[in-house]
């Protein structure tokens, strides 16, 4: 996710004349996560997801302990980063870090569990990791102009995330830490989190 605000410039492309920078909650939300949303309700419709999702979050659904706790955890962790940083804890930061976790449950369904399954028959499986990191990538481009270094390095941390899942088979954990690391990458909100300017 890119943060526009106190990330402006290192994540983000240059606007082409007459263009905007990403530097509302508005714009991430609408364009990224709408995009994001978008192929997972397709992927929906390509694949069984019912059974597919039962089986990614298996381990969730037999021992949830683990995960109760991680997910409060992180949380914490997140918010002793930040004021060690000196940034302000205020509800724009609560729901900015609420949604890089929707985000990337979003992203965990739909690339590194349904879009490569429902692939997988016509292409194997590595091709299908590849395409499916493909358009993870791609989309960071277009939708936050991210810079095409930072698109790359989405396509490889995509890979690494696809690989941890094909060890683990626990789409759950590959969400947690899909959150670190997006949370480290963006950690601050947009700077109108609640109002459009």
């Amino acid at each position: 996710m890119a943060d526009a605000s106190s990330q402006h410039g290192r994540l983000q492309r240059r606007p082409v004349p007459g263009g905007q920078q990403i530097t509302t909650f508005r714009q991430v939300l609408l364009r990224h996560g709408g995009a994001m949303a978008a192929i997972v309700l397709a992927c929906f419709f390509l694949t069984n997801s019912n059974l597919l999702l039962q089986s990614g979050f298996a381990k969730l659904s037999n021992s949830p302990f683990f995960y109760l706790v991680a997910l409060p955890g992180l949380f914490s962790l997140f918010i002793g980063y930040l004021l060690l940083r000196h940034r302000t804890i205020d509800s724009r930061t609560t729901i900015w870090i609420l949604y890089l976790l929707l985000i990337s449950i979003l992203e965990e369904i739909a690339f590194r569990l349904l879009l490569p399954l429902a692939i997988l028959s016509s292409t194997g499986l590595i091709v299908s990791i590849i395409i499916s990191n493909s358009v993870f990538a791609t989309i960071h481009f277009f939708t936050l102009r991210w810079k095409l270094v930072n698109c790359i390095g989405a396509f490889l941390g995509g890979l690494g995330l696809s690989r941890l899942f094909y060890v683990t088979e626990d789409l759950a954990l590959i969400i947690l830490v899909h959150w670190f690391f997006t949370f480290l990458n963006t950690p601050s909100p947009p700077r109108d989190l609640t109002t459009q300017k």
